[in-house]
C-alpha cells in the first residue's frame, strides 16, 4: 500500500502538466476578507491576524497582499519564477521573502525533519506580520504547516486542524507530509517547536471554516 501510495503521488507531481493542476484551481473562498481571485492565488484564506496562506500568487495578487499589509512572504516550494519581477518592488516597499522548500522526497515520502520544522517555525516566531504562506497550489504543503501552527497556537487541536487542511484541500495520500503531521500527535513533541506568541491567538482573530469551534479552543 505504501509503495502505490508513493507511485501515485509521483505521478501526480511528475507526470500531470501544470496547466492541468493551475485549471483544477477551484478553491473554498470562507475565509477571504480581501475576496482575492483563484486567478490571483490559488487557495487564498485568512488563518488568523498572524497570516494568510495559497498557493503562488500572480503581481496582482502580491499587490492584493501588500494592500491587506503583508510584510513577510514564505515559499515552501512551487512560488518560484511565478512574480516576474514584481518581487523586487514588493522588497523596496519592505516585503521580506524566505525561501524554504518542501522537497518532492520530503513531500511524497521521507517527511520533514524535526529540525528543519523547528527552523521554519523559528523563522516565523520571528518575521513580520503578517505572513502570507505559500506553496504551489497552497494545499498539501502549506495544509501540512498551517496544521501545525493551528495546533502550536492553540487554535484547534491536531485532529480537528488536520481535518480543516483536508477541506481546504491538503491530501493525506502524501505519506512524507502525513508521516511528519502524525509525528506531532505527541504534545511533548509539539512542544519542542518555537512558540508563535507568548499565548494562546484571541479568538477573534482566528478564522475557521464553517462548521468549526470557534467559541472554545478544543484539546486545551
Amino acid at each position: 500500500m505504501a509503495l502505490k501510495g508513493v507511485l501515485f503521488t509521483l505521478t501526480l507531481f511528475l507526470l500531470i502538466p501544470l496547466s492541468n493542476l493551475e485549471a483544477k484551481c477551484r478553491s473554498r473562498h470562507d475565509c477571504n476578507p480581501a475576496n482575492i481571485s483563484d486567478s490571483d492565488i490559488c487557495g487564498f484564506h485568512k488563518v488568523d491576524n498572524d497570516l494568510y496562506r495559497g498557493g503562488r500568487p500572480t503581481c496582482n495578487g502580491l499587490s492584493k497582499l501588500q494592500a491587506l499589509g503583508m510584510r513577510t512572504f514564505i515559499n515552501l516550494g512551487g512560488a518560484d519564477g511565478a512574480l516576474h519581477g514584481c518581487e523586487d518592488d514588493a522588497r523596496k516597499a519592505g516585503v521580506r521573502f524566505i525561501s524554504f522548500h518542501i522537497s518532492l522526497a520530503q513531500t511524497v515520502l521521507t517527511g520533514v525533519s524535526d529540525d528543519r520544522l523547528r527552523r521554519l517555525f523559528a523563522l516565523m516566531q520571528e518575521a513580520p506580520k503578517p505572513i502570507f504562506l505559500s506553496c504551489y497550489l497552497g494545499r498539501d504543503r502549506t495544509g501540512m504547516i498551517v496544521a501545525l501552527y493551528r495546533v502550536r497556537r492553540r487554535e484547534l487541536s491536531l485532529q480537528e486542524a488536520t481535518k480543516e487542511a483536508v477541506y481546504y484541500g491538503y491530501r493525506p495520500h502524501f505519506i512524507g507530509l502525513r508521516k511528519t503531521l502524525e509525528r506531532y500527535k505527541d504534545p511533548r513533541q509539539l512542544e519542542f517547536l518555537p512558540a508563535l506568541s507568548s499565548s494562546a491567538a484571541p479568538l477573534d482573530s482566528v478564522c475557521l471554516p464553517p462548521g468549526m469551534r470557534d467559541d472554545t479552543r478544543a484539546g486545551f
